[in-house]
C-alpha cells in the first residue's frame, strides 16, 4: 500500500518538475540571447592633418644662366624700312616745289602740286627788295634750283641747300646797275645763297633763308637736288 502511494506521489509531482526544468531552460536561453557579441565595427579612416605647403624647387644656377642666355640670344623683331635715298629716287625733282613768301616769312613745300607743309623762315637783315650785289644783306627774288645738298660737316649752319644764285635775271639786273653807275665797279654780284638751318626767329642772315634745325632735317630728308625754289617778294 505504501509503495503504491509513493508511485502516485511521483507521478503527481512529475509535471511540476518538468515545468520547472522547462522554465529553467527558457531562462537560460534568454540570458544567452542577451549576451550576443555585437558585430565588429568597420574602422573609418580620418584625414591626416595638412602638412606644410611644399615650396617649388628653385632652378639651379646653371639652369638660370641657360634661360637668361636664351632670352638674350633672341632679339626682338625689327621692322625693315626702305632706305631714305630709295624714297627720294622714287620722287624726282619735278615732283617737288619750294615757294618762299618773303613778306610772310613762310616756306611752302609742295609735292606734285599739293601743299604738304609750311615752315617759318628767317631772311636777310634787309629783306625788302631783290638782292642786287654782294653785301647788301638782301634775300634774292625769282626762280632758282637746288644745286647741292650740304651735310653737317660741309656747312656751319647744320644742313643746307645751295641755290643757283645768281641766275640769268640776277646777272642782267647787276650788269644794268653797273652800267648806270648805281654800283661801284669793285662790288661783286655775290653768291653762296642757301636754305639752311640755324633759324632764330628774326631776320639775321646775309641773304640766305634760315629754318629751325628740326624743320631743316625734314626738308633735307625729302628734297632732292634739282628741286625748284621760287622766292616771292
Amino acid at each position: 500500500m505504501n509503495n503504491q502511494s509513493s508511485i502516485n506521489d511521483f507521478y503527481v509531482g512529475l509535471p511540476k518538475l518538468l515545468l520547472f526544468l522547462l522554465s529553467t531552460l527558457i531562462f537560460l536561453g534568454f540570458l544567452s540571447c542577451r549576451q550576443v557579441i555585437p558585430p565588429p565595427q568597420t574602422a573609418i579612416a580620418l584625414p591626416s592633418p595638412p602638412g606644410p605647403l611644399s615650396t617649388p624647387a628653385r632652378p639651379s644656377p646653371e639652369e638660370t644662366a641657360l634661360t637668361a642666355r636664351a632670352v638674350v640670344d633672341i632679339p626682338p623683331p625689327v621692322p625693315i624700312l626702305p632706305p631714305l635715298e630709295d624714297k627720294i629716287k622714287l620722287l624726282p625733282p619735278e615732283s617737288w616745289k619750294i615757294v618762299i613768301k618773303k613778306n610772310q616769312r613762310k616756306l611752302l613745300l609742295f609735292q606734285q602740286g599739293e601743299l604738304m607743309k609750311i615752315y617759318p623762315v628767317d631772311l636777310g637783315e634787309k629783306p625788302i627788295g631783290p638782292k642786287l650785289h654782294h653785301g647788301d644783306m638782301k634775300t634774292p627774288e625769282g626762280e632758282y634750283r637746288v644745286i647741292a645738298k650740304k651735310e653737317q660737316e660741309q656747312t656751319k649752319y647744320y644742313l643746307a641747300f645751295l641755290l643757283d644764285y645768281p641766275n640769268e635775271s640776277d646777272r642782267i639786273r647787276y650788269e644794268l646797275a653797273l652800267k648806270n653807275n648805281r654800283l661801284p665797279k669793285d662790288i661783286g654780284i655775290g653768291g653762296l645763297i642757301e636754305i639752311h638751318g640755324g633759324g632764330k626767329g628774326v631776320d639775321w642772315t646775309q641773304g640766305c633763308i634760315a629754318l629751325l634745325n628740326p624743320h631743316m632735317v625734314e626738308l633735307f630728308n625729302q628734297i632732292p637736288v634739282g628741286t625748284t625754289v621760287w622766292i616771292e617778294p
